[in-house]
């Protein structure tokens, strides 16, 4: 019987965000002794003067990547512990969804699991859009987890 899932990723695309969807690619790696990799992408924050980036700019550039570095090593310890196979990566981008749609296409991924905790109407309204591009787009399956 052939693998029904070689490929799996786990996008955490929302600034809060649950184990949950990390769990699933976790378990389900582990089913189908699949690669799992976790993908963290965040919005890329804005200088505050539009073409110079000041030195506070640049330390909350660095803070925010420290903390999604940190957090994607806490996802491979887990991951290792468990014996799965892990791959990290992260992107900080001015397109969500086109970041994630290709990494999914030059990767090859089979199954591409999105995190989807509860938001604020407004963040819900920029979220629903990120998806529903992503599911458009992506061609692979795709698992979205709610609380």
């Amino acid at each position: 019987m052939s693998k029904i899932f070689k490929n799996i990723a786990v996008a955490i695309i929302t600034p809060t965000h649950t184990k949950k969807s990390f769990n699933i690619g976790l378990e389900i790696a582990k089913k189908f002794d699949a690669e799992l990799t976790v993908i963290e992408c965040m919005y890329k924050v804005q200088p505050k003067l539009y073409f110079f980036e000041t030195k506070s700019d640049k330390k909350r550039a660095q803070a925010q990547l420290a903390k999604i570095k940190k957090e994607l090593e806490n996802w491979k310890k887990i991951a290792l512990e468990k014996g799965v196979k892990i791959k990290t990566k992260f992107g900080l981008t001015d397109s969500i969804s086109h970041w994630v749609v290709d990494y999914v296409k030059q990767n090859k991924i089979d199954l591409l699991i999105v995190d989807y905790p509860k938001l604020s109407m407004v963040e819900m309204t920029i979220y629903d859009d990120i998806i529903n591009s992503i599911h458009h787009e992506s061609h692979c399956h795709l698992l979205t987890t709610k609380q």
